[in-house]
């Protein structure tokens, strides 16, 4: 008698429990699922220049750092800039002592932080409903259109991220092992302090804010989270934490009060806030509409709520509904709860019944021929389009993406809906995700080209082989949006017509700060002097040059900016 052998398919290895043990294959989704996430953001960290702003903030704010040996005053162009604390500039110092002062090396802390959320809520959904759950909403973490912009960019944000999903895996782990519950909390409470010193404050009531939500509601969250207020944690937290914080208040008088009030910059509607977001979240927001629109009941189970359940929807409630609600805040501020909505967003893809699946993969579907379609037969955007201050030359280029779009999301796309209609949602998802990953390096390149239009690194590079020993730098504009002279320009620079930073309060500060009839005195002496400007403000300057002192020469511009200097 001859046994025979069974020859199992791709699926039974994969999907099916029974014919491999989980360890194997949650081991290779885990690598996998890292693997994918270092090829988008680590090998992608040195494309394009920085964009003025929080990157050219922290770029700026840690090489002056490094150059000074001043650890706790982060500053730029010698003003203190304390709306953050010092521990993405302290991650950003080290990258530059290994591997130098690069755009690479200051985005390497942000491109590993962003692995480390991205493995982070694997591991969380994989405590809450298993590996598959895990791998689900990994995979929807890394693949959000938003992830691949704004995951790039020199933000505390993605820190600040991976230290909240530390917290709230230490926090499932506590909640589900007495055994080493201690341990656990005291990682929690770790993970808490270092987000409180890579943004703020709001470190500690993001995840107590969830675990106060599920006490609320649930006796047994009561009764274990009761533990994470024993004073040694406190202790612990308050030793971490609040010398930074003393030190600041101490050293510059009034930051506590006004480090309240701190605006990052300027906000959104709410409309704005909750639209941008249906698109940093593409396609899981699509993915997941008709299961919410047709079969809420069976999606949400209101009566067989559990833990894995209830925290993704308390996460998103403390992480979202504030900033929704209050108005005004970043495009990137809610970044903290994304892991979140991954998670939901994967349980709900569970959890929808197979017809609501295949319908909103067509309606995907028909997204991407009307992406091809545009990107095909549209001569010319809408002008509307266009940020203020970018040609609508360069955003022609968009049309591309919208092919690539097109093709990727329409082949994979059918494909699953074809695996949804065969009851298998959990292909139907990898490959829809997967089309995604063209896509988003396509962004990721097409913001990059952007760069002159946003950023002064032309200028500074330009002017670097030119200034000599005495040349001097002027910056007529706000220092949040010329920071980037910080990090790439070789020398300190002025500020023209602009009004002294709250904490700069000695003389040797102040003296930066420059109006026009400053430059016109200085604009007649030999010295070479570079005045950097708008390109609005020209027909101002030259008015204003030439009717004093008749040198006005415009010796180069990149995007929007123009460089005038005194020198023929």
């Amino acid at each position: 008698m001859v046994a025979g052998a069974r020859t199992f398919t791709l699926e039974d290895t994969l999907l099916e429990h029974q014919v491999l043990e989980p360890p194997p294959t949650r081991h290779a989704l885990f690598i996998s699922l890292l693997l994918l996430a270092a090829i988008l953001h680590l090998a992608t960290a040195g494309w394009g220049d920085l964009f003025d702003g929080p990157e050219g903030q922290f770029a700026g704010g840690a090489r002056e750092m490094l150059a000074s040996q001043q650890w706790l005053t982060p500053t730029t162009d010698g003003v203190p800039r304390l709306q953050t604390p010092p521990l993405v500039y302290w991650l950003i110092i080290i990258s530059y002592k290994v591997f130098g002062v690069s755009e690479m090396a200051t985005r390497l802390p942000i491109a590993l932080a962003m692995v480390a959320s991205v493995a982070l809520t694997f591991l969380i959904g994989e405590r809450l409903a298993g590996y598959w759950r895990g791998f689900a909403a990994g995979l929807i973490h890394l693949c959000f259109a938003g992830t691949f912009l704004l995951g790039r960019a020199v933000t505390a944000e993605p820190v600040f991220s991976a230290f909240l999903a530390g917290a709230m895996l230490c926090a499932i782990r506590g909640y589900q092992r007495r055994q080493l519950r201690r341990a656990w909390f005291a990682g929690f409470w770790l993970c808490v302090s270092l987000a409180c010193l890579s943004k703020g404050l709001e470190g500690v009531g993001y995840p107590m804010g969830v675990c106060l939500i599920l006490a609320i509601f649930s006796r047994e969250a009561r009764l274990r989270f009761r533990f994470l207020l024993h004073w040694a944690y406190l202790l612990l937290f308050l030793a971490l934490v609040a010398p930074w914080y003393i030190w600041a208040e101490r050293h510059f008088p009034g930051f506590f009060s006004r480090w309240l009030v701190w605006p990052d910059e300027p906000g959104l509607s709410r409309w704005q806030f909750l639209g941008l977001h249906l698109a940093w979240w593409f396609p899981a927001s699509l993915l997941v509409l008709p299961g919410l629109l047709f079969a809420l009941r069976r999606v949400v189970r209101p009566n067989e709520i559990n833990l894995a359940d209830a925290l993704p929807v308390s996460w998103m409630a403390v992480g979202f509904l504030p900033l929704l609600l209050v108005g005004h805040a970043s495009a990137y501020s809610s970044m903290s709860m994304w892991g979140s909505f991954a998670l939901w967003a994967a349980l709900v893809w569970e959890r929808t019944p197979r017809l609501l699946l295949v319908a909103g993969l067509g309606l995907l579907v028909l997204i991407a021929i009307s992406l091809g379609a545009l990107a095909c037969f549209a001569s010319d955007f809408p002008a509307s389009f266009a940020p203020a201050g970018v040609p609508l030359s360069n955003w022609l280029e968009l049309r591309r993406i919208l092919g690539m779009a097109s093709v990727a999301l329409g082949i994979c796309g059918g494909l699953a809906a074809y695996f949804a209609g065969r009851r298998r949602p959990e292909i139907a998802l990898i490959l829809v995700l997967v089309a995604m990953v063209p896509i988003g390096l396509g962004l990721a390149e097409s913001v990059s080209r952007m760069a002159p239009f946003f950023s002064l690194a032309g200028p500074a590079r330009f002017l670097n082989p030119r200034l000599g020993e005495q040349g001097q730098v002027l910056y007529e504009g706000p220092l949040h949006r010329g920071n980037t002279l910080a990090f790439y320009l070789n020398r300190k620079f002025f500020l023209v017509n602009q009004e002294p930073d709250f904490f700069d309060r000695d003389q040797e500060a102040r003296a930066k700060y420059i109006d026009e009839q400053f430059v016109l005195e200085i604009w007649n002496r030999s010295t070479p002097v570079y005045l950097i400007i708008d390109e609005s403000r020209i027909p101002h300057w030259q008015d204003l040059i030439t009717s004093r002192v008749h040198i006005f020469h415009q010796v180069t511009t990149s995007g929007h900016f123009v460089v005038l200097s005194n020198q023929l």
